[in-house]
């Protein structure tokens, strides 16, 4: 290559990078809450989210796409949450058709902790622009309530082990003793036995891969071969509902397609989930469909169990001290 050409060729990687640069200084990302972040608890009611994409003159994007992916809140330093295996993977993973600008889905936070909504957004003219959010959200104060009434109830099991027998003077029981508290704690806070998958019946374009906790799972729709949408977009809304709880744990209501949705979704939990499909393809046409599913609950890890018994045991020990303490006679 030419000497000369080069001075050319590195203005136009300048340019280049520039006008880059300035795309996605054009482009401004928002995200709204409703409730507030400030009022929603782990699995107490679903949140509608919002994202407004607009340029510089504040004026909503009339066409793109945005790919939207949420991340769980890293593993806590001692106490885990109540889905361990949920902590720091993926639960959720799509893209949706922005509508005058904005792009609008519910979803139930399943743990307490930071989590990282990551934005992607895509014009139709090529330009691109990105942005995360962090979500912070609080563990139910009343749980946190029962936490210590536990605490203080097993303080209070071992101070009355420690002074019942440390009147007979037996090392041996008081061994027994706190092995026998350990045995019944482990029962306590030990997992539930894992589920099987219970595949229900496809309906044709409703189609949902196995679900185990701590993975995420495909979740496909697709417009059934025999039903035509005359080139127009279809209106899906799709729901997803914990059945035990009764509570919708994601929806997307109405959302523009072109005869096809998918998403990678993670269901927290072992339970049964009810996932249901609307599709309004004329005015006059509707299109239903639903799935049961169990979802496989998985043991969680040791390092999610370790730190809470260990704490409990301390706390045991504790008022076996006490209780010990207390027995002893005073020096005269």
């Amino acid at each position: 290559m030419s000497l000369k050409n080069s001075p050319a060729l590195l203005a136009l990687g300048a340019v280049f990078c520039f006008s880059s640069s300035l795309w996605a200084e054009d482009i401004n990302i928002y995200f709204k809450a409703s409730p507030r972040l400030e009022l929603l608890y782990p699995y107490s009611d679903p949140a509608t989210l919002t994202l407004l994409v607009t340029g510089t003159d504040g004026k909503p994007m009339a066409q793109g796409w945005v790919v939207i992916r949420l991340d769980a809140p890293d593993p806590g330093r001692f106490f885990s949450t109540d889905f361990p295996l949920v902590e720091g993977s993926r639960l959720l993973d799509m893209s949706l058709l922005l509508r005058q600008g904005k792009a609008e889905w519910k979803y139930l936070f399943p743990i307490r902790g930071q989590y990282r909504l990551t934005v992607e957004y895509a014009a139709p003219d090529g330009r691109k622009a990105s942005k995360t959010f962090t979500l912070a959200i609080r563990e139910h104060k009343q749980k946190w309530f029962f936490l210590g009434i536990f605490s203080l109830a097993l303080f209070a099991v071992g101070a009355v082990a420690g002074r019942v027998f440390t009147a007979s003077r037996s090392r041996r029981k008081i061994t027994a003793c706190l092995l026998l508290l350990l045995g019944s704690l482990v029962t306590v806070v030990s997992p539930a036995v894992a589920q099987e998958v219970e595949r229900g019946r496809y309906f044709g374009w409703l189609e949902i891969d196995p679900a185990t906790v701590g993975m995420p799972s495909a979740v496909r729709w697709r417009l059934a071969g025999g039903v035509k949408a005359d080139g127009r977009s279809v209106l899906l809304t799709l729901t997803i509902v914990h059945l035990e709880k009764g509570k919708t744990v994601f929806s997307v209501e109405r959302l523009p397609v072109a005869g096809e949705f998918a998403a990678d979704f993670q269901f927290a939990d072992g339970a049964e989930y009810r996932v249901s499909a609307i599709a309004y393809v004329t005015p006059g046409q509707m299109l239903r469909t639903e799935q049961n599913i169990t979802v496989t609950g998985v043991e969680p890890p040791a390092r999610a169990m370790i730190p809470a018994i260990g704490f409990f045991l301390v706390v045991i020990a504790l008022g076996l001290g006490v209780g010990r303490r207390s027995r002893r006679p005073a020096p005269s």
